[in-house]
């Protein structure tokens, strides 16, 4: 028998883009992306088509972030440098200038998919889902050129900021046009956040079958199959998510829930939840004091791949 749930708001971790959105989940807020994280290209991976990538001068190369920071200055007009400049502040850990710098990318382009699912997986994480809408409404109504792949993720990540407010209706009409593995993921995650099990694990199934190598696909199946109480089979799909995405928070999260109350082990709990905290101090449900206490909600995620 599971044990009974606190009243704890449920948490909710993108964004990607996702968040959301790809890795963003939430939404392709990802990297997540909301909910549920949403990247359109890897990190470092440099967009066909854009200016400034010319050979560097064979010379004593500079620290990698000076060189990106010096590059943006010398490129005024492209949003990839203060973009890289972002993805190498995140890596150490510095999230306020990151968040400056993709910023920075967004108000060159403002149609710029990486920095645009990337920025909108941070607000995401940090739950500042009305900032993200306010981001991506210009998607929504054409108001920026796009790919229709970049589109579709950022309006997923739209859809689970949405349905991070509890503006579920809203969040189904944005992912209505969505693709199907989009689509499927915004529906993932809006099971996983609600209370009918049966319902979470057929669109936790569907969600992993569009899009198998997506970490929040992976991290919802993992709490279907917990409320199912197969923590062995949660704790696979956790694993999975870790594996496909390090930096994706939720995962860790849900791993501590699972070695507390469902395996009783405090000190393997423990040693996920600093994992999970090096990553994000996001914290809506107060986790961090509730440890000791009743049986916390698990972070669904927002990002479809």
């Amino acid at each position: 028998m599971l044990r009974s749930r606190t009243s704890l708001r449920r948490a909710l971790a993108c964004v990607a883009l996702p968040a959301l959105v790809t890795g963003c989940s939430v939404l392709h807020l990802g990297h997540s992306a909301p909910g549920g994280d949403v990247t359109a290209t890897t990190p470092d991976a440099k967009p066909a088509g854009k200016k400034g990538h010319e050979k560097q001068a064979e010379s004593q190369p500079l620290d990698p972030l000076a060189e990106a920071q010096l590059r943006a200055q010398e490129q005024p007009g492209e949003p990839w440098w203060p973009y890289q400049v972002a993805t190498l502040e995140a890596r150490a850990g510095r999230s306020a200038e990151a968040e400056a710098s993709l910023r920075a990318a967004v108000a060159r382009d403002s149609g710029y998919a990486p920095a645009l699912t990337a920025l909108s997986r941070t607000l995401y994480e940090q739950g500042r889902h009305e900032e993200a809408i306010r981001l991506l409404s210009p998607v929504r109504e054409g108001r920026v050129t796009m790919t229709d792949g970049e589109r579709a993720t950022a309006l997923a990540g739209l859809a689970l900021h949405e349905a991070a407010l509890g503006r579920e209706a809203d969040a189904r009409a944005t992912a209505a046009g969505l693709p199907r593995d989009e689509a499927a993921g915004v529906s993932g995650y809006l099971a996983a956040r609600g209370t009918d099990h049966d319902a979470a694990d057929k669109a936790t199934q569907a969600a992993l079958k569009a899009s198998p190598s997506s970490a929040a696909s992976h991290n919802n199946r993992g709490i279907a199959l917990l409320r199912a109480a197969d923590a062995d089979g949660a704790e696979k799909e956790f694993l999975r998510a870790i594996e496909l995405d390090p930096m994706r928070a939720a995962p860790y999260y849900n791993l501590a829930i699972l070695q507390r109350w469902y395996r009783m082990d405090p000190a393997a709990a423990a040693i996920r939840f600093k994992q999970y905290w090096n990553l994000s101090h996001a914290d809506p449900d107060s986790l961090y004091a509730e440890l000791g206490r009743g049986t916390p909600t698990p972070v669904a995620e927002g990002t479809s791949k």
